[in-house]
This record gives structure tokens, C-alpha cells and sequence, in this order.
């Protein structure tokens, strides 16, 4: 017997749970309720677990909008209700002593007639982003309409319409994202306390659900009516024409000197009315009697939008899901174009690349127009492009610009180059290069497409500078240094962030890299930012390996991104010892902060002595033991060894009279108030314990064994060895780098020719018992 068709209700659920696993896949996991009786026997499969990244991910996101939506809020209420205590530099100037009273006084009294006008501004402007940028994210240029297939299925066709808008409701990312924070901090402020993110929640869907129909009309009339080639230009003015709300709604969160504020000031009576209004007011209703009114408005008006879209889809389609515009009418073949002669610039893939640049204009739109309109909107919208000036006096900013529009251009561009190849990634495999060759030429490419806003910017900046300063030069070249980095970390993540075997376009990359990659290119702006120019020397020192250790791991997975069930076998990495030295120096640093306690009271040396040491061995456990376990148990190749290897003892002793000459030369040269190497007393047990057998066993295992053997894989022994020496040199403090990096040349050069950790071990043990040995002596 053939099974009923389901119910209408049941049928909408099923498309809305497929939407939903189809989101849950595409950010991490995904929910699965039974286990997998049977695996591939040749190669483990894919790895899970980046549901853990975008948790991680999703916490400063969530409180960097929730602190927008915040000072939305108190700009609003100093700056309309003209509250004296912070109308003249906003809430994001004004000292915690002089706010505190002013949200106090704003929680006590429901919202004025003029600040609920600004919400509601704030909140229609969101409520047009949450519909104009999943449309400008790559759904209108699939080729496929999924809508084509639905009607396919044994249902009424109001039911499938009814289920597209309740899935587009719940399921919208990025509308949730710029409308929850804004509608909890209003529920919040108007005294909801802890059922604020509930409200807000539940408001947010309100606005959604019509954002939802909205868009559904939207994109079922652009699809019956325009071609495919005109859907694709139209979806590149979408993604602009996307920026303006979104800036004049985060506006005033940014500041006091947007134009926004006339606009909000200036909004009528009657737009308390509307959706956003009642929303607004139904937030900030001071019980069940005045939320009454509001709520019985906003339900009836949303009934009847919602009916009234319904009523027009189903007008749309009278005639079927193909319309004119998706079927182009046969066309008269264009006339060959006569061969003529071209410089050829670069390389063919090169060529190929810039090739498929020009034939794509929303790519072309969003990789080198969006980041003017990104920095130009941001700059005009919040009232600071009469502060550019700015730019040529501080030189930190004129910098972090310049990198800022570079990595933007990387971003749209490298990030997604496997993204957009698309079903053709085959191809790459055919060509007479190595994948990765391809991919480097690419990000070669990239890096030179995106230095040219920087260079531009930092021109006229030079041509308008009234004198030549050096920190500024300096600065620049950091800047320009960096964006060659960042081109191969950004073709790197875009390797794990590609699904090149996905159907939908939205599944194809997966967002959690997006907001790693920009994580780290804020590390880098941090790093611009920091006035010592040791600590940018560190930054650029970590980002060369970084970039190292991504382009190792994404050299692993490139034999594997054709095959959805299969991942490279578990080796040691550069990224391993990277976790790891990182991982290590934290728990370092919270086993002091920990043995020190509350004593504020400076310690005796030999106090402070015994305390370094338990804090070093304490971490060296809990560092050396979870990975031990990890590789153990993923059965990890290329595990370093302690013990066996070519001559460990007499390599080691060699390389530790090198180090031992040079450091000892060092300290004879440096006076003794100066000398920050060896500054202990008479009892130095502890001080023997931590620098002759706990750095050794800890660090050695770090850098020697997981960071340098893991560069060895994809670089030359020399770089290998400079890049772990320099990284273990930038752990110590400053007057000991040098000595430590000689130290870390010797100890690498060991364990390269030896193959043992024993030898870098016995390297870095008598190095630190002979200095040891010569202060004591001294």
C-alpha cells in the first residue's frame, strides 16, 4: 500500500528540521541520533568537531553586538532625551561614576516618545539587513531553485510556502545576530531582568517571520522574471546595497557624530505604530495592562501582512514555478573574436584567476569595491570622515587601515579561492603543477591584487605628511609585510572552510574560519598597535609560523577535499607545537597567579625560585600528558623520540659547548646591574632544578620535538631551525633573546642531526648548569 501523504502541519516540519540539519552541517557537526555501524577501512573519516570552534567563535561576536546594542541604547537616551551627565562625549567616553545614575534613571521610567522613535529606527533598519543580506550571500546565483523540486513533493503548495517562510524564520544567522542582541538590551533596560533573552528572542522572530516573507516574495518575483546573468549582477548591488542599514543601524552604538541621530530625533508619531513601535513598546510596557494594547495591534498586523504576502506568492506562482527569465531564449552565437596580442603577466593559473574575476561581478563587486564602501560607509555614516585627518597624525591607525583594507580584499578573495572553483576543484588536479603549487600561485596573486589599496593609501598619506617620520615608515612597511602572510593563512582556512562537494551555496563555506581568519588579522592590528618594537617583532615572528603550520596542515588535506568520507591520517604538526607552547605558557601563568594568591608582599628570591619551578613543572604535566594521550589514542605518526636516534650524547654535549661559549661571552659583556640572565643568591637549588631539568624536558618537547619537527616537514632544516629558535627566544625577556636564540640554533641543529630529543635536551640542560656555574663562580 502507498503511505498517505503527510498532514500539512507534519510536512512543514519536515522542511523546516531539513533546513535546520542542513545549518547544524554546515557550522560544525551536525545532530545525529544514530552511530555509523560501519567506517572506511583505508582512511579515517572526516573529523567532526567544529561545533567547539564555533562556540568559541560565537562568544565574542555575540558580545561584541550585545555591546553595540548597549550603547545603541544609552547613546540614544543621552543624545534624545538630552541627559546632561553624557550627552556631550556618549556612553562610550563617559566614566562609569556618571553613567551608573543615568541607566538607573532610564530603568525607573518607561522610554520617552522620542527615544522609542530611535529604537524603532534602529530596529527597522536591522529588520532590512536581516532581509537584504541572506539574499546578497549567494542565494540568488545558484543555478538551482530548490522551489522547482518542492512543488514535486505530495503536498499542497500553500503548505510548502507556509514551510519556506516558517524555515527562512528560524533559520536566518545573520538576522538573529543583528536583531537579538538589540531587543534583549531593550527588554533588559526596561526592567525584564534574566527573561530579557527570551523576549528578545521571541521579538526578533516576530521581525523575522516578516523579514522571511518578505524575502521569499522577493527572490520567487526575481527568480520568474530575470535571467540568470541578471540575477547574478543584481545579487552584487543586493550585498551593497546591504551596507548602508547595516552601518546606520550599528551607528549608534559607534558613536555620537552620525547623522542617524537627526533621522531618529526627526522620526513621526505614527511609526510608533508599526511593527518596530509595538515591538518597542510592548518591551517596555509596564505590565500586563499597557502590553495589552501593543501586543493585540502587533499580532493583528502581522496576521495580516503575513496573509496579504501569502495571498501574492500564490499569485506569483499561478503559473508555475518556471517562469520566462530562468529559461534564456536561444541566442545568436557571438562572433570568435579575433586572436590579438596580449602581455602575458603572470602564470596560467594565475591568468585563469584574473580571468574568472572579470566574468564574475559579484565576486569582482565584493572583492575590491566592498572594502571602500565597508571603510568609506563606516567613516560617513558615523560621523568620523571629518576626522580623517586623523589618519596622517596617528600613524598606528594609517597602518591598521591600510592592513585592515588589504587582509577585507584577502578575505573575499583568497579565503574563498577553492569556494569558488566550485564542481570544477577537479580541474586543478589535472593541471601539470601540484595542487599546491596552484594554490600558492594563487595566494601569490591575491597578495598583490590586495596590496594595492595599502599602497595607494600609504602614498598620498606620504605625499601629505608635513615631515617624514621613521615610526610611521616603519609602520607601513609591518602593514605591508603582513598582507603576503595573510594571502597564504587565508587560502590555508579556506581549505578547511571549503566544501567543495556541497549542493547549496551557503553549505560551500563554512563561516566558523570567516571569524577565525578575522580573529587573527585583529592579533596582527594588535600587534601594529603595540608600542614596543619587540612585541611586534614577536607578532610578525608567530604569524610567519602560523602561516607555516596552516599551510602544512592544508597541504595535508588537499588529496582528501574530493573524497567527503575520508581525512589525512593523524601526523605531528607545526600547529601541534604551536597549541602547544601556547597551552604551556598559559597554565604556566595560572599556576603563579594561583601559588601567589592574595599576597601581594614581594617574595624572597628563593621563595619566588620555588614557586617558578612548580608553576614550570605543573604545566609541563598538564601540557605533556592530554597530548601524549591525544596522539596515543588517534595513533599519531611522527611522535618525537626521547632516546633513540644517531649519537644523542655526543651531539648534544657538542651543541652545548657552542651555546655555553657564546652565552657565557654574552653575560661577561653585559654589567652586572644590567644582567638580567643570572640575577640569583647563594641558594639556587631551585633556580638548577627549573634551568637544568625542567626547561630542558618541557621546552625542548615544545619547540624541538612538535614545532620544529613539524616544519621540517614542509620547509628546509635551515628555516625549520630559525623559525623554532626565534620563537623560543621571544618566550624569554628581552636582554636574554639573543643568547636564547643562539641556544635554540644549536639545540635545533642537535636534534636535526641526531633525530633524538635527548640531544637538544643535554643541549639546553648543560648550556643553562654552565651559566649557572659562572654566576655562582663569579
Amino acid at each position: 500500500m502507498t503511505a498517505p501523504p503527510p498532514t500539512a502541519w507534519r510536512a512543514v516540519w519536515l522542511l523546516t528540521r531539513l533546513r535546520l540539519q542542513r545549518l547544524l552541517n554546515v557550522s560544525g557537526r551536525g545532530l545525529s541520533f544514530k552511530k555509523n555501524s560501519k567506517s572506511r577501512p583505508a582512511t579515517p573519516g572526516k573529523r567532526g568537531g567544529r561545533w567547539l570552534l564555533g562556540a568559541l567563535l560565537l562568544l565574542p561576536m555575540l558580545f561584541s553586538f550585545g555591546s553595540i546594542a548597549r550603547h545603541s541604547v544609552l547613546n540614544m537616551h543621552c543624545l534624545l532625551d538630552q541627559v546632561a551627565a553624557c550627552q556631550a562625549r556618549g556612553s562610550l567616553h563617559t566614566g562609569s561614576h556618571l553613567l551608573d545614575p543615568v541607566i538607573a534613571q532610564l530603568m525607573a521610567a518607561p522610554f520617552s516618545a522620542v527615544l522609542t522613535g530611535g529604537l524603532t529606527l534602529q530596529l527597522a533598519l536591522l529588520w532590512l539587513v536581516s532581509v537584504l543580506l541572506p539574499l546578497g550571500m549567494g542565494e540568488l546565483s545558484k543555478p538551482d531553485w530548490d522551489l522547482e523540486w518542492l512543488v514535486t513533493l505530495p503536498a499542497e503548495k500553500s503548505t510548502l510556502l507556509w514551510a519556506r517562510v516558517l524555515e527562512r524564520t528560524l533559520v536566518n544567522p545573520a538576522g538573529l545576530l543583528a536583531l537579538w542582541p538589540g531587543t534583549t538590551v531593550i527588554a533588559w533596560y526596561s526592567g525584564q531582568g534574566r527573561f530579557s533573552p527570551l523576549s528578545g528572542l521571541l521579538a526578533s522572530l516576530v521581525l523575522l517571520a516578516l523579514a522571511a516573507m518578505l524575502r521569499t516574495l522577493v527572490d520567487t518575483g526575481l527568480r520568474l522574471s530575470l535571467t540568470p546573468s541578471r540575477l547574478g549582477n543584481l545579487q552584487a548591488v543586493i550585498s551593497l546595497a546591504g551596507l548602508l542599514p547595516m552601518y546606520l543601524g550599528m551607528s549608534f552604538g559607534m558613536g555620537t557624530g552620525g547623522f542617524a541621530y537627526a533621522w531618529a530625533a526627526a522620526m513621526p508619531a505614527w511609526s510608533h505604530w508599526t511593527p518596530p513601535g509595538l515591538l518597542v513598546r510592548l518591551l517596555n510596557a509596564d505590565g500586563v495592562a499597557a502590553s495589552l494594547l501593543p501586543a493585540v495591534l502587533l499580532l493583528a498586523q502581522c496576521l495580516c501582512l503575513m496573509l496579504l504576502g501569502m495571498a501574492l506568492l500564490r499569485r506569483q506562482l499561478r503559473h508555475g514555478v518556471v517562469g520566462t527569465g530562468q529559461r534564456e531564449a536561444a541566442r545568436k552565437p557571438a562572433a570568435v573574436p579575433t586572436q590579438r596580442w596580449r602581455p602575458r603577466l603572470g602564470t596560467a593559473v594565475q591568468r585563469r584567476e584574473l580571468t574568472l574575476l572579470l566574468r564574475d561581478r559579484n565576486f569582482l563587486v565584493q572583492t575590491l569595491l566592498m572594502p571602500l564602501l565597508i571603510l568609506g560607509g563606516q567613516a560617513v555614516v558615523t560621523g568620523q570622515a571629518r576626522d580623517l585627518h586623523a589618519l596622517l597624525d596617528h600613524p598606528v591607525l594609517l597602518a591598521s587601515t591600510g592592513f585592515f583594507l588589504g587582509t577585507y580584499v584577502l578575505m573575499m578573495s583568497a579565503f574563498q579561492t577553492l569556494n569558488k572553483e566550485g564542481g570544477a576543484l577537479w580541474l586543478l588536479y589535472t593541471f601539470p603543477v601540484s595542487i599546491e603549487q596552484a594554490l600558492r600561485q594563487k595566494a601569490q596573486l591575491w597578495a598583490v591584487l590586495a596590496l594595492l589599496y595599502p599602497l595607494v593609501l600609504f602614498g598620498v598619506a606620504l605625499v601629505w605628511l608635513p615631515a617624514w617620520s621613521w615610526q610611521t615608515a616603519g609602520l607601513m612597511l609591518l602593514a605591508l609585510a603582513g598582507i603576503p602572510l595573510y594571502a597564504l593563512i587565508a587560502v590555508a582556512l579556506g581549505v578547511f572552510a571549503s566544501d567543495p562537494l556541497a549542493t547549496e551555496t551557503t553549505a560551500k563555506l563554512r563561516p566558523i574560519y570567516t571569524y577565525l581568519y578575522l580573529l587573527l588579522t585583529g592579533l596582527y592590528i594588535a600587534a601594529l598597535a603595540a608600542g614596543s618594537l619587540v612585541q611586534q617583532l614577536v607578532f610578525v615572528v608567530l604569524t610567519c609560523a602560523l602561516t607555516a603550520a596552516l599551510w602544512q596542515k592544508a597541504r595535508d588535506a588537499l588529496p582528501y577535499l574530493l573524497d567527503s568520507a575520508a581525512s589525512p591520517p593523524a601526523r605531528v604538526t607545526a600547529a601541534d607545537g604551536l597549541i602547544a607552547a601556547m597551552l604551556f605558557f598559559i597554565l604556566q601563568t595560572l599556576a603563579l597567579i594561583l601559588l601567589k594568591g592574595s599576597n601581594a608582599a614581594p617574595l624572597a628570591p628563593l621563595a619566588q625560585l620555588a614557586q617558578l619551578a612548580i608553576a614550570f613543572g605543573a604545566a609541563g604535566v598538564l601540557t605533556y600528558a592530554p597530548l601524549r594521550l591525544v596522539y596515543w589514542r588517534a595513533r599519531t605518526a611522527g611522535v618525537p623520540r626521547i632516546g633513540q636516534g644517531r649519537q644523542p650524547w655526543r651531539r648534544g654535549v657538542a651543541g652545548a659547548c657552542a651555546a655555553a661559549l657564546f652565552g657565557i661571552a654574552y653575560a661577561a659583556l653585559l654589567p652586572p646591574s644590567a644582567s638580567t640572565l643570572m640575577q640569583i643568591n647563594s641558594d639556587g637549588l631551585w633556580l638548577l632544578a627549573v634551568g637544568v631539568l625542567a626547561a630542558p624536558l618541557c621546552e625542548e618537547f615544545l619547540f624541538r620535538g612538535l614545532l620544529q619537527g613539524g616544519l621540517r616537514r614542509s620547509l628546509p632544516a635551515w628555516q625549520a631551525i630559525g623559525i623554532a629558535a626565534a620563537l623560543f627566544a621571544l618566550v624569554h625577556p628581552p636582554a636574554a633573546m639573543l643568547p636564547a636564540f643562539v641556544l635554540g640554533l644549536c639545540a635545533g641543529h642537535a636534534y636535526e642531526r641526531s633525530g633524538a630529543l635527548l640531544a637538544p635536551m643535554l643541549v639546553h640542560g648543560l648550556y643553562n648548569a654552565a651559566l649557572l656555574g659562572c654566576q655562582l663562580n663569579r
